[in-house]
């Protein structure tokens, strides 16, 4: 699922708004809005971008292949001593973000603390605004003598407990009023009206914000069609002490089943998500927002794996193909080779799905 404080803003195209999509773990809401944006177990640490092990070339694979009967019996023995010397294929993308201090250790911990306050739980679950103008209000008093931290998630948990992605105006893309004030008066919206009224409340409170709009790997997302011809979605990025950081409310509110509803999940994974992480599924329109050291273009962003946050937070590590969207069948043979590394306690269980329908 995907979604921003007083500020500037930047030139916002249509929006086409993605819509959240069903994940093994609930996580992506992708949505695709032609309403433009006015205003113009959390697994955390020191995460900062590691050069990627470098990818299995086709040749490599072939003679693993011509050594083997099956695939079944590609065991670690054989496969561990070659990922060490494997050379940098084409597909190589280095990624590494631009202001490596700002998830210090400090940050990550106040963060945690933030998402795991009961109390903020039990109060902001109690609020029953009848205006904006209330809401601001209870948002100011919690926020009294608090960390900007916490100011954003009482924000940002707010807007996932009682903000619904608006999927009757996504399917038939005839969008309702997405500023603040509409949002809140229908309690809908899409990624437009998540990231406006996101940045209306840090307005009140004089904290930086910034309205993004790009694209994103969410519902309806196919990579095979190419180059999209609009934006897509819409989030935010929010300055704290000089170090700028990415949040998307409308995924981290919740997904769309298969029966096209939405179902409310909060996912805090997408408050203050990492950039290096956040690339996999949203490219910024403007390339400063990816706040990596060496921007990716949009051929790089399509040819990258669709992968999502269960992905980082159980410390998996794709070795091949690195950057590649789909797996291509090995020559005359029935099968692909995607070999990820995996901590020793986590197992993994692969689907083979064809046109998006589990081979069964």
């Amino acid at each position: 699922m995907g979604c921003n404080l007083g500020c500037n803003s930047v030139r916002v195209a249509p929006v086409i708004d993605p819509s959240p999509v069903p994940d093994p773990v609930p996580d992506v809401i992708h949505e695709s809005t032609k309403q433009p944006i006015t205003n113009s177990n959390d697994s955390e640490g020191k995460r900062n971008s590691k050069k990627r092990k470098n990818s299995l070339t086709k040749n490599h694979i072939q003679q693993i292949d011509d050594n083997q009967q099956s695939a079944d019996s590609l065991i670690n023995t054989q496969i561990n001593p070659m990922i060490g010397n494997l050379d940098k294929g084409n597909d190589f993308v280095e990624i590494e973000v631009a202001d490596p201090q700002a998830f210090h250790n400090l940050f990550i911990q106040q963060r945690q603390h933030a998402i795991d306050n009961q109390s903020y739980h039990l109060t902001i679950q109690s609020w029953r605004p009848n205006s904006l103008e209330q809401l601001v209000n209870a948002v100011k008093s919690l926020s009294k003598n608090k960390s900007l931290i916490d100011c954003h998630w009482i924000i940002f948990y707010w807007i996932t407990l009682n903000i619904e992605y608006d999927t009757v105006s996504y399917f038939s893309k005839n969008y309702k009023d997405q500023t603040a004030e509409g949002v809140f008066r229908t309690k809908k919206g899409v990624s437009a009206g998540y990231t406006n009224i996101y940045k209306y409340l840090c307005d009140q409170l004089n904290m930086p914000c910034e309205n993004i709009s790009g694209y994103a790997k969410g519902y309806g997302f196919d990579e095979r069609e190419g180059t999209p011809n609009e934006t897509d979605h819409a989030w935010n990025a929010v300055d704290i002490d000089n170090h700028w950081y990415l949040i998307d409310s409308t995924w981290g509110a919740g997904h769309l089943t298969e029966q096209k509803m939405f179902q409310r999940e909060l996912n805090s994974y997408y408050f203050f998500a990492h950039p290096h992480e956040m690339i996999y599924h949203h490219l910024p329109e403007n390339d400063k927002w990816q706040l990596l050291r060496k921007p990716i273009k949009m051929k790089q962003y399509l040819q990258m794996p669709k992968i999502h946050p269960i992905y980082f937070q159980l410390n998996l590590d794709l070795i091949s193909p690195r950057n590649q969207a789909y797996v291509d069948f090995l020559p005359e043979k029935s099968y692909a080779l995607l070999l990820i590394q995996a901590p020793s306690d986590v197992q993994l269980i692969a689907d083979l799905k064809l046109n998006n329908k589990k081979i069964e």
